[in-house]
């Protein structure tokens, strides 16, 4: 019944069968965090009952996202989820099962907005960043507490990059490991490298387009042209690319990010 709640029903009884699957070894993973934006505030009006309630029915549609791409979700820390996938079964498409759980959590917002949006007088946002790489897998718990994860540099970087997409103003970020691994079955741009918190080298950052965002294939392009332009130092072109197509497309966010640093370059 522990394992059920933890892996699902179908993983649960092949864990009871083979209990080694749950010991600490290397495995390649997809690993995906999740943070609901503005929770100190929403709390804070909510209330300590009704905030309880809020959680409970948005980590529960979080989670029936993870558990529908046979994902395992290793925690909750307040208002952010941990999930993983490529254990402790063989997943080989793990990194297009975290993007799909992802996605569909963007399709949950509307839904929960409608729901809740006149108690948090504003609507709820969503940041994501999913990383694929090897991690040491198993109970990383105690004697007391099984808990079944991952630790490593794998879910480390998975962790920054969630942060990132607060920074990048867009709802999910996939490093280029997991973006290597998708074979263009997902609408995505690149971002940029970058260095993120206490993380050594360099990454590379994609975005998720959410899906059916009409305006996906320009604002790739136009994206992708303008940070070809930054990355050979040449601001300006990349400032004027980027304020004319901020022009055609408002609501394109991560174009401000961009536009900022080009400008301050010059």
């Amino acid at each position: 019944e522990m394992f059920a709640q933890v892996f699902g029903a179908r993983l649960a009884s092949q864990l009871r069968d083979n209990p080694a699957m749950l010991e600490g070894r290397d495995r390649d993973v997809s690993i995906l965090f999740c943070d609901i934006r503005g929770f100190s505030r929403i709390s804070e009006e909510l209330g300590a009952a009704q905030t309880i309630l809020w959680c409970r029915d948005v980590l529960g549609r979080l989670t029936a996202c993870v558990t529908a791409e046979d994902g395992v979700v290793v925690d909750y820390v307040g208002d952010g989820m941990m999930a993983m996938w490529g254990a402790p079964g063989d997943q080989a498409d793990h990194p297009a099962r975290a993007c799909r759980a992802a996605l569909a959590i963007l399709d949950e917002l509307p839904g929960l907005n409608e729901r809740w949006g006149s108690l948090l007088r504003g609507e709820m946002a969503i940041g994501m960043g999913v990383n694929t790489g090897i991690a040491q897998v198993g109970n990383v718990g105690s004697q007391h507490k099984l808990k079944y994860g991952a630790l490593g540099s794998t879910v480390n970087i998975a962790s920054r990059v969630e942060g990132a997409s607060k920074y990048f103003k867009c709802p999910v970020l996939i490093t280029g490991e997991t973006w290597a691994r998708l074979d263009g079955a997902f609408a995505t741009r690149r971002l940029g490298q970058v260095r993120l918190v206490n993380i050594a080298r360099p990454v590379q950052l994609f975005q998720l387009f959410p899906r059916g965002w009409p305006h996906a294939a320009q604002a790739r392009t136009e994206y992708e042209k303008a940070l070809d332009h930054f990355e050979a130092r040449e601001f300006s072109q990349a400032a004027r690319s980027l304020g004319n197509w901020r022009g055609q497309c408002p609501e394109d966010d991560p174009v401000l990010v961009l536009m900022y640093r080009a400008v301050r370059a010059m």
